[in-house]
């Protein structure tokens, strides 16, 4: 993984960027949806659950189970977790969970694609419940393992880092 080439003060400015939006609203292949505001931005720290299962051409195949990821500032401070669904939960007690499939998916060489998507519920009182959309953007690692899997059900958790940035809709 290029985490080692990415230091804590790299992702310090990527944040810094990002939160006082000294950014182009373009990202690589991806852009910020009409009428948004970022709300929070966070990084992501964690694993990529994928499961074996059966492939209809025969043997067996990787397939993503959940990630499993805790959210932190950029100061390293633990905010919440990103889990099934997919879902994000933070430590003010909110919670959403995002609508598949994303509404962009872009993809990110040697890593886990960048995406867009929009949420579909929200639970709790806080930060999250102003959030309609969620971006995952400067990600590394997280791809299923290339060697197929030989037995139905064995799990491989790999490494992933990223940047999720949460999103709500501006009036008008």
């Amino acid at each position: 993984m290029r985490s080692h080439l990415v230091s804590s003060f790299g992702l310090a400015l990527i944040f810094l960027a990002f939160q006082q939006s000294a950014f182009s609203e373009e990202l690589p292949g991806i852009s910020l949806p009409e009428n948004s505001a970022i709300v929070l931005v966070v990084a992501a720290e964690g694993v990529q659950i994928y499961e074996s299962k059966r492939n209809p051409g025969g043997g067996f195949q990787w397939s993503l189970k959940a990630p499993e990821a805790q959210l932190k500032s950029a100061s390293g401070e633990v905010l919440g977790k990103h889990g099934a669904g997919p879902s994000w939960t933070l430590n003010d007690g909110s919670s959403i969970v995002g609508g598949l499939p994303p509404l962009k998916n872009v993809a990110a060489s040697g890593s886990i694609p960048w995406l867009l998507i929009a949420v579909k519920s929200k639970s709790g009182s806080g930060t999250l419940d102003k959030v309609d959309y969620v971006m995952r953007v400067a990600t590394d690692g997280g791809v299923a393992p290339t060697e197929p899997p030989s037995v139905e059900g064995a799990t491989a958790r790999i490494k992933y880092n990223a940047i999720y940035i949460f999103l709500r809709k501006l009036n008008g």
